[in-house]
């Protein structure tokens, strides 16, 4: 689910999720390629700030994250952080 922020603004990306079963397939990775290419098209305002949360715990979602750009902002709530992702229309992920 994709989200567009006008306070901040930022697109957020909320609950991205592969079946465990599916997970190591590609899936993932394609499918947020897809939502980044979505979103550099701003759709919903002009911004190219992406952000997210993740488990602390989950090592293979971050390493996903930060593998298209995405690094920790600090923030933290609970068991989960912030990454950011900046991005210019057109350009391609």
């Amino acid at each position: 689910m994709v989200i567009y922020d006008y306070d901040v603004p930022e697109y957020d990306i909320w609950h991205m999720m592969i079946d465990a079963a599916q997970q190591g397939r590609g899936y993932g990775s394609d499918a947020l390629d897809r939502v980044i290419d979505y979103i550099r098209t701003k759709p919903f305002g002009n911004t190219g700030r992406i952000a997210l949360t993740c488990n602390k715990e989950n090592a293979v979602a971050r390493r996903l994250y930060e593998s298209r750009g995405f690094t920790a902002t600090g923030n933290e709530d609970e068991d989960e952080i912030e990454l950011v992702l900046t991005v210019q229309q057109g350009e391609s992920s």
